[in-house]
C-alpha cells in the first residue's frame, strides 16, 4: 500500500522536477497534477512535512529535516494515496490514506524515523481530525463524517489512541484504538465540532429549526451548555484561555467585527477589527504559542489580506513582502517559538510555492513548487471587476483576457460559474482559467449573490435564492459584453457542481445569450437531489436543505421552478455533460437524465461519464481527456477562438 521513500534523490524529485516546455500551454501541463498539498512545520520547527504529487499522479508524504533539508517520507503505491496529514507532537504524524482517489482507506499513524511502521487507528471511515489533546499525548479527536459500517451515515466524535502498538495484527479489529466516544449535546444533526487551543473538545455546532446552535463542552462534568451568540455570529477559534472565544459578529450598520466572547459571562468584548464590505469570518486566525495570544487574521477582500496584532508576526510578513513583492504572501504555519515562518506565495500568474523564513538563520528559502514546469510559461493576469445587478446591487468578479483582445479584435467569452454556491472565486492560480484564456477565450468568474466573503446583503440575505444567483451571472455576462472586448455572438457558460447547475440554468432561462454550455457534476432536479440526501448525506445536509429550500412532495412547485430539467423544452443550444459515476455528492443520475431528455428533444448533447470518479475528475488521464473534450466542444460551437465577430 505505502512504501518508504528509498533515496534522497527520488524523494526530492517529487517536489522539484521537470524543465519548462516551450510552445503553447497544453492540457497535459496545466492539469498535470493537483496543486501541492498541505505543508506543516513540526511544532519544534525541526522538520517540515508536505503532501506532494509525483509523476504517476500519486500523493506522497514528504518529510524534510530543516537542518540539512534531507528528505524522507512515504511513497504512495498502486491505487493508494496519502491525502492529508497532521503532526502529532514533534516525532509523530497521523495521516489519511485513500484508494482510487475516491474511497477512504483509513487513518494511520507513524513515528518519524520509523515511517514504514505505520499503524491504522481507524479503517475505511471518512474522518476529520478535530483536535490533538496536549494533556493526553498520542490521543486524536476524530469525527466520523461517514461511517463505513453504517452505509456512509455520519458517525460520532471519537478519541483514538495513536500510541497503540499491535503485535502480529495485520488487520486490527475495528474500534481497537478507540479510547472513548463523545455524545453530542442534542439529537439534532451535528454540523461541526471544535477544539480549544489545548486540543480538547470545546464546542459543538448543530442545525435545528432553521438555524445553527452552539454548545460548550465541559470536560470536568462531561456535560454541555448552550452558547448564546447573536444571530449571524460565528466562532473563529478559542483563545488560550478556554473561557474566551473569538467570534465575528455582523450588523447592518457596522458590517463584520472580530470580537472576543466570554463563555462564562456572555460578555462580548470591543471589536479589534471591522470591515463593512468583506467578511472577516471566512478567513482564519493566527495564534502565537510564544505570546499565548491571537496574532492576526487572514481573509480575502479583492485579494488576500492579513491584519497583524503581533509585532513579531508583522515583522515576518514585512520581510517576506519586501523580498517577494509580486505575489500574495500568506502565512500558513510557524513553529512554537515563532522563529520559523512558513508562507505560501501565490497569484493568478504564480502557481503556489512555499517559502520558509528562518529568523535564526536569517534566510528565506523556497523549497517546493506546485508546478515548476510552468515557470516562464505565458500565464495571463486576472483582473478584479465589478458590475451592477438588475436590482441595483453592486457585485464583484474577475476577468481574464487573452493577449490582443480589444474593441478591434473581439474574442469569445466563457463564463465560468463557481460551485458551492457558498464559496467565492479569488484571483489565485487556476489551471482551468489559464487553459481557456490560452485558447483565446476571455474568462469571466462572477461572484454572484450567496458567494461568501462579502457584505451581509450579498453573501447572506439571498443565499438560497438560486434564480437570483442565475440572474446575477446573467447581469455579469451582460456587463462584460458592454465593454466591447468580447463577441456577443460567441458566449459559452461552464461550471461544476452548483456551477454546473448555473451553466444549464443559463441556457434554460436566458434564451439567446449563450451559444453552448458545459456542465460537470451538476444538479438539474432539486427535488430528486433532496430526496437522495434523506438517507445518506453530509452531516446536517438533508435537514438544512428541507428547511431552507423545500421538502420533496410538499414544496414540489417551488423546487420545479428552479430545476432546469422541468424546463428542458427551453434548452436549444448544445450542452456537454460530464460526471463521475461514483459521485457521492450529486448522483450521476442527474446528468444521465438531463442527457436523455435533451437527446429526446433533438438538442445537440455530448456526454463524458467516467467510472471510478466522484464529484470531479481526480485522475490525471481523465482530467486531461475532459479538457480536450471541452476544447473541441467550445471550438465547434463558438466558431474558433481566433475569429472576430464580423467573420
Amino acid at each position: 500500500m505505502l512504501r518508504l521513500l528509498a533515496t534522497c534523490a527520488c524523494a526530492w524529485a517529487i517536489a522539484a522536477r521537470a524543465a519548462s516546455p516551450s510552445g503553447p500551454l497544453t492540457a497535459e501541463e496545466l492539469f498535470r497534477a493537483a496543486p501541492l498539498g498541505e505543508a506543516r512545520l513540526s511544532p519544534d520547527g525541526k522538520r517540515l512535512g508536505t503532501i506532494v504529487t509525483d509523476r504517476n499522479d500519486l500523493k506522497n508524504l514528504l518529510i524534510l529535516d530543516l537542518k540539512d533539508f534531507k528528505p524522507s517520507g512515504l511513497r504512495a503505491y498502486g491505487d493508494f494515496d496519502i491525502s492529508t496529514f497532521r503532526w502529532l507532537g514533534d516525532e509523530r504524524v497521523v495521516f489519511n490514506v485513500s484508494k482510487d482517489k475516491l474511497y477512504s482507506w483509513g487513518l494511520y499513524t507513524s513515528r518519524i524515523g520509523h515511517l514504514d511502521r505505520f499503524t491504522p487507528i481507524d479503517s475505511f471511515d471518512v474522518t476529520q481530525i478535530v483536535g490533538l489533546p496536549l494533556s493526553r499525548p498520542g490521543s486524536v479527536l476524530v469525527w466520523i463524517l461517514q461511517n463505513a459500517e453504517d452505509n456512509g451515515r455520519p458517525g460520532r466524535l471519537l478519541e483514538l489512541d495513536a500510541n497503540r502498538n499491535p503485535v502480529g495484527v495485520e488487520a486490527p479489529r475495528r474500534g481497537d484504538a478507540t479510547i472513548r466516544s463523545y455524545r453530542p449535546p442534542t439529537d439534532d444533526p451535528v454540523v461541526a465540532w471544535q477544539s480549544d487551543r489545548q486540543g480538547d473538545l470545546a464546542l459543538c455546532e448543530t442545525w435545528s429549526k432553521g438555524d445553527f446552535h452552539f454548545y460548550r463542552y465541559r470536560r470536568a462534568s462531561d456535560s454541555w451548555s448552550g452558547v448564546r451568540l447573536a444571530p449571524g455570529s460565528r466562532p473563529m477559534g478559542f483563545d488560550y484561555d478556554s473561557r474566551l472565544l473569538w467570534v465575528v459578529t455582523v450588523s447592518p450598520g457596522r458590517g463584520y467585527e472580530l470580537r472576543r466572547y466570554n463563555l462564562d459571562t456572555g460578555e462580548l468584548g470591543a471589536a479589534v477589527l471591522a470591515d463593512s464590505q468583506y467578511d472577516i469570518g471566512t478567513g482564519f486566525l493566527h495564534f502565537s504559542e510564544r505570546e499565548r495570544a491571537m496574532a492576526g487574521v487572514t481573509y480575502v477582500q479583492r485579494r488576500p489580506v492579513t491584519v497583524w496584532f503581533s509585532e513579531a508576526f508583522a515583522a515576518a510578513q514585512a520581510t517576506v513582502d519586501q523580498r517577494r513583492p509580486g505575489t500574495d504572501n500568506v502565512l500558513v504555519d510557524q513553529d512554537r517559538a515563532d522563529r520559523k515562518f512558513l508562507f505560501q506565495l501565490g497569484g493568478a500568474q504564480h502557481p503556489p510555492t512555499y517559502e520558509l523564513l528562518d529568523l535564526d538563520a536569517k534566510t528565506l528559502r523556497s523549497f517546493a513548487d506546485v508546478a515548476p514546469w510552468l515557470k516562464g510559461r505565458p500565464l495571463r493576469p486576472v483582473q478584479p471587476m465589478s458590475f451592477v445587478a438588475r436590482d441595483g446591487a453592486r457585485l464583484e468578479g474577475y476577468l481574464a483576457l487573452p493577449e490582443g483582445a480589444s474593441a478591434q479584435h473581439t474574442v469569445p467569452l466563457v463564463v465560468l460559474a463557481h460551485g458551492g454556491p457558498w464559496v467565492r472565486d479569488v484571483p489565485s492560480f487556476n489551471p482551468e482559467v489559464q487553459f481557456l484564456v490560452s485558447r483565446g477565450y476571455a474568462v469571466l468568474q462572477p461572484n454572484y449573490r450567496g458567494s461568501t466573503g462579502y457584505a451581509p446583503a450579498i453573501s447572506h440575505e439571498h443565499e438560497w435564492d438560486f434564480l437570483l444567483m442565475h440572474d446575477d451571472v446573467t447581469d455579469a455576462t451582460r456587463a462584460v459584453l458592454r465593454t466591447g472586448l468580447v463577441d456577443p455572438k460567441r458566449v459559452a457558460i461552464m461550471g461544476a457542481s452548483f456551477g454546473g447547475y448555473l451553466a444549464v440554468a443559463g441556457v434554460t432561462f436566458e434564451s439567446g445569450l449563450y451559444r453552448c454550455a458545459v456542465t460537470e457534476c451538476g444538479v438539474f432536479d432539486w427535488e430528486r437531489f433532496i430526496k437522495s440526501k434523506s438517507d445518506v448525506s453530509r452531516p446536517g445536509e438533508y435537514e438544512r436543505l428541507v428547511d431552507e429550500l423545500g421538502k420533496p412532495g410538499r414544496d414540489r412547485e417551488r423546487l420545479e421552478r428552479i430545476s432546469p430539467l422541468e424546463h428542458a423544452d427551453q434548452i436549444h443550444v448544445p450542452v456537454l455533460i460530464a460526471h463521475g459515476t461514483e459521485d457521492g455528492v450529486v448522483d450521476v443520475a442527474q446528468s444521465k437524465k438531463l442527457a436523455k431528455e435533451l437527446k429526446r428533444r433533438g438538442v445537440p448533447c455530448e456526454t463524458f461519464f467516467r467510472a471510478v470518479e466522484g464529484h470531479g475528475f481526480y485522475n490525471y488521464s481523465n482530467r486531461v481527456e475532459f479538457y480536450h473534450r471541452v476544447e473541441a466542444f467550445l471550438a465547434a460551437n463558438l466558431g474558433g477562438a481566433t475569429l472576430t465577430a464580423d467573420k
